[in-house]
Formats: C-alpha cells, sequence, structure tokens
C-alpha cells in the first residue's frame, strides 16, 4: 500500500549506520492515506565507503493510522540509538524545492550497532557549549532546539533569552547574538513599542475575556481595562531572536487572558509588527 511513497525515492539501496538523534514525525498523505515518519540524524556513517558525516540527515518511512503510535510508528526509533539500515535517496525531482534531499529507510537490518566512530560523535554531541558573552551573559546551547538560552536585564526586569540558530554554523551564532545585543541597547524604545501594539491590539479582547468571567466582579462596562492599563499590566518573561534578525517577546498577561500568553513579533530592520495571544 505504501507504493506511492517509494517511488518518490531511487531504486538504488545504501547500507549505513545511524546515529538518531529524535523522531520528529509524521506528516499524512492524504492521498495515499498513510503517515510519513521522519527521524534526523546526529551522525551516518556509508558502510561502503567509511565516509562519516556530522551533518543532519533526514530519514523517513510510511506507516498505517493504526501503526502510526505504536513500534512501526512513534516507536521505532529511540533518541540516540545507533543501527543499521538500507536506505534509498530521494529522487531529484520530488527534492528540489526542499531545503535537504532526504532518504527513505527501506530496511531496518540491526535495530542496535556498535560503531566507535559514531559514539565518538555522540560523546562530543553531549559536551556542553557555553558561551560567555560581556553584554548577554552565559549562554549554554540547546542542542536539540538550536537555540543558546540564558538570562538577560530587560528594562531592568530578569528575561528569558533565547537565540535561534544553526548549531553547526558559528556565523548564525554571531548574528543572533549581535540581533539580541541591538534590541538590548534601546530595550526601552522596543518595550514601549511592543506594549503599545500589544494594547491596540488585544485590549477589547482582553474586555470580552473580562465579561466572561464570572469570578471577577469588574464589569468591564462600567470599569473597563483602558489600553495604558493593558501596557503596563503585560510583563516580559521571554525574548526570542534569531540569527535574520527577527524577534518574538513573549509576555505574562496578569491573567487577562487566564493562563495565555501575549506574543509580539517584529524584526530589527521592520520594527514590531504583530500581537497576539498563545496558550
Amino acid at each position: 500500500m505504501f507504493e506511492e511513497f517509494y517511488e518518490m525515492y531511487e531504486s538504488e539501496e545504501q547500507e549505513v549506520v545511524a546515529l538518531i538523534n529524535r523522531c520528529i514525525g509524521g506528516g499524512y498523505n492524504w492521498k495515499g492515506k498513510f503517515w510519513e515518519m521522519t527521524v534526523v540524524t546526529l551522525g551516518i556513517m556509508f558502510c561502503d565507503t567509511g565516509e562519516v558525516s556530522t551533518k543532519e540527515v533526514r530519514l523517513d518511512w510510511p506507516v498505517t493510522d493504526e501503526d502510526r503510535n505504536g513500534e512501526k510508528g512513534w516507536g521505532r526509533f529511540r533518541n540516540e540509538q545507533i543501527c543499521r539500515l538500507k536506505i534509498r535517496r530521494m529522487k531529484e525531482e520530488w527534492a528540489k524545492d526542499l531545503v535537504a534531499r532526504p532518504w527513505c529507510i527501506s530496511e531496518v537490518i540491526k535495530p542496535y550497532e556498535d560503531c566507535p566512530e559514531l559514539l565518538a560523535i555522540l560523546d562530543e554531541y553531549h559536551k556542553p557549549v557555553v558561551i560567555e558573552d560581556k553584554v548577554l551573559g552565559a549562554l549554554t546551547l540547546d542542542k536539540n532546539y538550536g537555540a543558546f538560552e540564558g538570562e538577560i536585564k530587560w528594562c531592568g526586569k530578569d528575561v528569558l533569552l533565547s537565540l535561534e540558530v544553526n548549531a553547526e554554523s558559528k556565523p548564525s551564532w554571531t548574528r543572533a547574538r549581535s540581533a539580541a545585543k541591538k534590541l538590548l541597547a534601546d530595550c526601552e524604545i522596543w518595550d514601549k513599542a511592543m506594549r503599545e501594539l500589544a494594547a491596540n491590539n488585544l485590549t477589547q479582547l482582553a474586555n470580552e475575556w473580562l465579561s466572561q468571567d464570572d469570578e471577577n466582579a469588574r464589569n468591564p462596562e462600567i470599569d473597563p481595562i483602558t489600553e495604558e492599563e493593558f501596557a503596563w499590566r503585560i510583563r516580559m518573561v521571554n525574548l526570542v531572536v534569531t540569527s535574520g534578525g527577527s524577534f518574538t517577546a513573549y509576555f505574562d498577561c496578569d491573567e487577562m487572558f487566564s493562563d495565555h500568553a501575549v506574543t509580539v513579533y517584529g524584526s530589527l530592520k521592520k520594527g514590531v509588527r504583530d500581537a497576539n495571544i498563545e496558550g
């Protein structure tokens, strides 16, 4: 039943030993009525040449809806598992719009394999990566999510900082740090703009939520939340900055939207652009 899936891949098989990072699949194929599961690798060794690569490789395989949550789907591989596989590369015409050309798994030869080369990669992966930045402080790389995590003072308040980077590209680390420092240097200006946009976009919605809150004695028709009140009540708790200069700021909403957060989006080039609430 998976003929349509395998037709996207070349017929030639390659035997590899793969170090699994994590399972990130899957997407539903509506035409074929099956799920496409995906794991990404920390390292892979091609058995015919002995070549070892630490570049992330995507490995896909199809499963039925019934098998998706079982041993053939999400449970097929574990994080940091080393296994011997047969894989087939996606045909070029199917991969032309993709960032990286994936492979499919045609056979699991051995679910567990000893491989010193890949174990060395795993040992290196486990070593912490910490940057000591004079402005941003200590930043620790979360390799699973490709982000440096730290804490900064934003307008005098403690705020969690996340820098989204390419973990394998140090220039992206530098660009993200530079963008964060530009925001921090003018934090009062940015903070004011974020609060004003959030208040402009969401104050009316806050009053609608207030009118439906049976436990709050405040009447929004007599004593509504104003934009000025909204702006000072929200408090930034997390700032996410990308290497391209975009940012997302997460604000505690002081229970105006129960346990939701106010999110403000923008970039260094275009300023603040939008504000929403997120659960």
